[in-house]
C-alpha cells in the first residue's frame, strides 16, 4: 500500500480469498504453494493433488509464510529488500488505509476482487458475502475509501448486487470481470464434472444489458478482447456498454500481447491507444505513475478537443463516488 501510494496511485485493486477460519487475506489464488513459502513451513499440509490451498490454513498460520519472488516481483519490485513480507488481512488493510489517509488529499479507491468464489463454495464458504459484509463494516465505522466489489462470476456478482439492502453497502460499486474461457477464474458444474465458464453471452447485446443492470463498471482482462496479434476481437463491445451507462476498463495491461506493449516502441503509444483511439474508460497497470505523468503532460500541451478528454479524466482522479473513477489504477497491491 505504501509503495502504490508514493507512486501515485489512487485507486487500488486488491484479489481476496478466505482462510480456514473465514478472515479475508490478500492473495491472488486459492492455491498457495506459488505464492508463499508454504511448502517449507507447512510441507505436510498439501491436499491429495499436491496442491496448498488458502482455505485449509487459518490466518495466524497464513501470516507465519513470507510471500515468494513470483508474488511479490510483478507488483512490488522495491519489496524484494525485505526478508519477511507476510500475507496480509483485509482487516489490516482496511485500518492502514485509514492511518494513512489523514495524509492525502483523496483517499485511495479500493477494488476488491473476489477470486475463485466457486472453489470457496465447494468448502461451504461464500467468499461474495464475506467481503461485502467486510466492506460494510468499514463503511459502518466511518471508513474513508470508495469501494467497489469485482468478480469474473457474473452470478455471483449479480446476486450480491441485489443481495444489498438500505445503508452504507448502497455506496460500494461492483465490476464485473471479464476473463479468458479457460476455467481459472470460473467454472460450472455439469455433466457430472466441472467445465470452464464461457463469457460469450456477456458479449452480447442480451448479456451486457443484463450486466448493466447489477455492475457500474466492466473490467475486460486483455485475453478477453485482444488475439495474439494485438487486433481487437469485439470492435462494437465499448460502444454497446457505453450505450448502457456502462464504464469499461481494461485490467492487467502490462500482459497485453507483445504486439501491443511494442506499439511504435514508445510506452506512452500503448496508453494513448488503449484510452483514446480504442476508448476504454480507464486502464489496470503497474505503471500507474508513468501513466498518470503522461496524461498530465498531455493536458499541459494545448486546448484541442483531445485535451479536453484527458482534463477531464485527470479531474476524475480526486473524485470520490461509489464507482473508482480514476482513469489510472494501480495493479501493485495484488
Amino acid at each position: 500500500l505504501a509503495l502504490a501510494l508514493e507512486r501515485g496511485a489512487s485507486s487500488l485493486w486488491l484479489d481476496l480469498v478466505l482462510s480456514a477460519d473465514d478472515k479475508l487475506v490478500l492473495l491472488s489464488d486459492v492455491r498457495i504453494e506459488r505464492l508463499t513459502n508454504v511448502k517449507t513451513i507447512f510441507p505436510d499440509r498439501s491436499r491429495p493433488d499436491g496442491s496448498y490451498y488458502s482455505f485449509d490454513f487459518t490466518l495466524d498460520e497464513l501470516q507465519q509464510l513470507s510471500l515468494t519472488p513470483h508474488a511479490v516481483l510483478e507488483y512490488l519490485p522495491l519489496g524484494l529488500s525485505r526478508s519477511h513480507l507476510p500475507v496480509t488481512a483485509l482487516d489490516d488493510f482496511l485500518h492502514f488505509v485509514d492511518l494513512v489517509s489523514d495524509d492525502l488529499d483523496t483517499p485511495p479507491a479500493l477494488i476488491c476482487i473476489l477470486k475463485q468464489g466457486w472453489r470457496h463454495l465447494q468448502e461451504g464458504k461464500d467468499l461474495g458475502a464475506a467481503v461485502l459484509d467486510a466492506l460494510n463494516n468499514y463503511q459502518s465505522r466511518a471508513g474513508t475509501a470508495a469501494l467497489m466489489v469485482g468478480s469474473y462470476d457474473p452470478e455471483e456478482l449479480q446476486q450480491l448486487a441485489l443481495s444489498r439492502g438500505a445503508g452504507p453497502v448502497d455506496s460500494i460499486g461492483f465490476m464485473q470481470l471479464i476473463g479468458a474461457d479457460d476455467g481459472k477464474e470460473v467454472q460450472r458444474f455439469e455433466f457430472g464434472t466441472y467445465q470452464p465458464y464461457s463469457y460469450d453471452l456477456l458479449f452480447t447485446k442480451f448479456g451486457l444489458k443484463a450486466v448493466s443492470d447489477y455492475a457500474d463498471t466492466i473490467g475486460l482482462d486483455p485475453e478477453a478482447v485482444f488475439d495474439g496479434s494485438g487486433e481487437l476481437l469485439q470492435t462494437r463491445f465499448l460502444d454497446d456498454a457505453h450505450m448502457l451507462g456502462l464504464r469499461v476498463v481494461c485490467s492487467r495491461i502490462d500482459s497485453l500481447p507483445e504486439q501491443l506493449l511494442n506499439l511504435e516502441s514508445r510506452p506512452e503509444a500503448l496508453l494513448e491507444h488503449l484510452l483514446f483511439t480504442i476508448g476504454f474508460d480507464g486502464i489496470v497497470t503497474t505503471e500507474d505513475r508513468r501513466a498518470r505523468g503522461w496524461l498530465v503532460d498531455l493536458a499541459e500541451e494545448g486546448g484541442n478537443e483531445q485535451n479536453r478528454i484527458i482534463e477531464r479524466l485527470i479531474d476524475q482522479i480526486g473524485e470520490r463516488d461509489a464507482m473508482p473513477s480514476d482513469p489510472v489504477q494501480s495493479d501493485t497491491t495484488r
